[in-house]
């Protein structure tokens, strides 16, 4: 019933000013010291309002949960490079499937959101075991959209799209190369918040 869709393409175009800012960053004077290599894994609450405008009118909106994984870079002290893969629990919604002359009513259907993000992230240490960051960066979505009750018999389009990410956070470091994370952030139709751990190596 949906059309398939793939965003890795996009994906790669969008993140290509990210990769050359950081690859300039990278060659700077300043990042001359060892970088940093770093994991995560990350478990929030989404908060996800979705509209398109499109002949169904199609909405997503409501809270699920939400699991993140994050691998970065930190090529200077003060900042990094980060890709992350998001992927959200289905959320509920409703189109209007509307033709002319026919009557209007609600259907039932589900969003899955996953989501490829790039972003360059500044760090900075308010205590010997306390850090704060920030990121700004690209996401793009992919939403396959079902109809748990096969009240439909077209094809519902999905809501793929393009935006951009930013939020910020706060890491504590539990031991030496393991760090307890907290983040806010914000991709556009999709707020999360999630705590997780950061493996440094």
């Amino acid at each position: 019933m949906t059309r398939p869709r793939t965003w890795t393409p996009r994906f790669l175009l969008v993140a290509t000013p990210i990769a050359l800012l950081a690859a300039a960053l990278a060659a700077s004077p300043a990042a001359a010291q060892r970088g940093d290599i770093y994991v995560g894994a990350y478990y929030g609450l989404a908060d996800v309002e979705v509209r398109s405008s499109d002949a169904f009118d199609q909405v997503i909106d409501g809270d699920e949960n939400a699991l993140s994984y994050e691998v970065g870079y930190r090529f200077h002290r003060n900042v990094g490079v980060e890709a992350g893969y998001h992927d959200l629990s289905k959320v509920d919604g409703s189109i209007l499937p509307c033709a002319e002359g026919v009557p209007c009513s609600e259907v039932a259907i589900r969003g899955k959101f996953a989501g490829l993000t790039l972003a360059v992230v500044p760090r900075f240490e308010v205590a010997g075991r306390v850090g704060i960051f920030a990121k700004a960066g690209l996401v793009t979505w992919d939403t396959n959209i079902d109809d748990p009750g096969d009240a439909l018999d077209v094809a519902v389009d999905d809501l793929d799209r393009g935006d951009t990410i930013f939020g910020f956070g706060v890491d504590v470091r539990i031991i030496t190369g393991l760090s307890g994370v907290a983040k806010w952030e914000s991709m556009g139709d999709i707020e999360l918040v999630s705590v997780g751990l950061r493996l440094t190596f």
